[in-house]
């Protein structure tokens, strides 16, 4: 008879299930992981708001986990059973156009796993054999979850290319992505962070993680409130991490003259962004663009990790079973928590 477990199946825009399925079996290469923490995220609250372009319904979503190795399939050397491990939530193959010119993360044959809410998951052969990690004993499950988002930061960050003292503004501060930016720049010898954002008590977490100032877009005028805080100049780098077609735009109101605007947030297909041609020509602004992060980044990340130089606690915001997927994530669009953290256990 085949052993079930529970998990929470996404049906479709605002529609989450816990289901009884059947634990899956690793096939070579993979490895099956009792689920201990799935955290959270962005990803998440766009899949359960509107869907996911690669993944139609039903499907078992969540993506960011924290666990241990129960079964390995044949052909795995570096991992056993009863190893704690995180994983990066795709890989590249290392052989495509892209791969060869150190761009995994735009492979042709980029493989993406979900299926962190439940009980157990498995992780596919590529992402073993590149981008999952042995979790140390001293760092939580939950904190290891954070590996995922991290990647994503670790490959905007040197993308945007600090340069030290520079300004830097982030747009949609609070939100972990921007949380996870704010102390990656300090450790970088940035000058001023100035951290705009909607929400009081998530701009108080920017403030205590190493913002020099924080602007309430409620009410404030951000551009006005950058210009004050760089003497009319405006910002060296601002980096957009809300994902709406109005901080896009704004983002490249409030950048300086040579400086450079890094679009982290992702937009529907079909958005058309409306800009000043001439301010970006004549003023020489750089726009820059990201999407996920190479197998090298998940290695710096998890380094970060592990070395305490991300501290994690502040983004995780309490625990809740499986059974309250959605009320997580509910919580997370009202901006109540940063991040939650999903407890199979409980």
């Amino acid at each position: 008879m085949t052993e079930e477990m529970r998990a929470a199946v996404y049906l479709g825009p605002e529609k989450i299930e816990l289901r009884s399925v059947p634990i899956p079996e690793p096939a070579p290469g993979e490895l099956l992981v009792k689920v201990r923490a799935a955290t959270t995220c962005g990803t998440d609250v766009k899949t359960y708001r509107r869907g996911h372009p690669k993944f139609p319904p039903p499907f078992i979503f969540g993506h960011e986990f924290g666990g241990d190795v129960v079964k390995a399939g044949a052909e795995v050397e570096i991992f056993r059973e009863g190893m704690r491990v995180t994983a990066n939530v795709f890989a590249e193959c290392g052989e495509c156009f892209y791969c060869e010119r150190g761009q995994g993360n735009l492979c042709v044959n980029l493989l993406y796993n979900f299926g962190a809410f439940a009980e157990y998951m498995i992780i596919p052969a590529s992402i073993v054999r590149r981008t999952t990690f042995e979790i140390p004993a001293h760092i939580p499950y939950a904190h290891a979850a954070l590996l995922e988002p991290l990647v994503t930061v670790v490959h905007g960050w040197h993308k945007a290319a600090l340069r030290p003292g520079e300004t830097v503004a982030i747009i949609g501060a609070g939100g972990p992505i921007s949380l996870m930016f704010i102390q990656l720049l300090g450790h970088s010898g940035a000058g001023q962070v100035i951290a705009v954002g909607h929400s009081a008590p998530r701009l108080e977490v920017a403030r205590t993680l190493g913002a020099s100032h924080v602007v309430n877009a409620h009410e404030q005028d951000t551009l006005m409130a950058v210009r004050d805080l760089t003497h009319g100049i405006g910002a060296d780098l601002v980096i957009e991490c809300a994902g709406t077609k109005s901080t896009w735009e704004t983002s490249v109101d409030i950048v300086r003259r040579g400086g450079r605007v890094l679009w982290f947030g992702g937009l529907p297909a079909g958005t058309k962004v409306e800009i000043d041609a001439a301010r970006v020509h004549y003023g020489e602004i750089d726009l820059l663009n990201m999407h996920g992060g190479t197998a090298k980044d998940a290695c710096e990340a998890f380094d970060l990790i592990v070395s305490g130089a991300m501290n994690a606690a502040p983004l995780l915001n309490g625990e809740l079973p499986l059974e309250q997927v959605e009320l997580a994530l509910t919580k997370m669009i009202a901006g109540e928590v940063v991040k939650m953290v999903i407890n199979p256990d409980l």
